[in-house]
């Protein structure tokens, strides 16, 4: 797939496809969702304890930079090893990403193939 990284592709592959983070960038990108400079110091104890975040040095290096950094690590490792598999759901019109997996009309171009999935039925 010869595709040019953009904003709105980034956005959609750090959201659907999670299934090609490893389990470190899951568990930093869950440490960085869950804790917060608000958030109290029992808080953390539980959620430490239901491995909801993680002190793990190789989590806490990972989010060092910030969620923005993070994302674009991830984004970048997953479109270099498996671009040419993920499951993105293009507009068959001007070929840029839709909003969702289930979106049947483009953000960009506005074309709208709702009607073609009801003809193929």
């Amino acid at each position: 797939m010869n595709m040019i990284m953009y904003r709105e592709l980034e956005d959609y592959i750090y959201g659907y496809c999670q299934k090609f983070q490893t389990a470190d960038e899951l568990k930093a990108r869950q440490t960085l969702m869950y804790k917060s400079k608000t958030t109290s110091e029992s808080m953390l104890t539980m959620m430490r304890t239901k491995g909801w975040i993680s002190d793990e040095q190789a989590i806490l290096d990972m989010i060092a930079d910030g969620p923005h950094e993070l994302k674009r690590r991830v984004v970048e490792r997953i479109w270099r090893e498996h671009k040419d598999v993920l499951p993105l759901n293009l507009c068959p019109k001007c070929n840029l990403i839709t909003r969702t997996p289930l979106a049947r009309q483009c953000r960009f171009c506005k074309h709208d193939w709702h009607s073609a999935d009801v003809a193929t039925k």
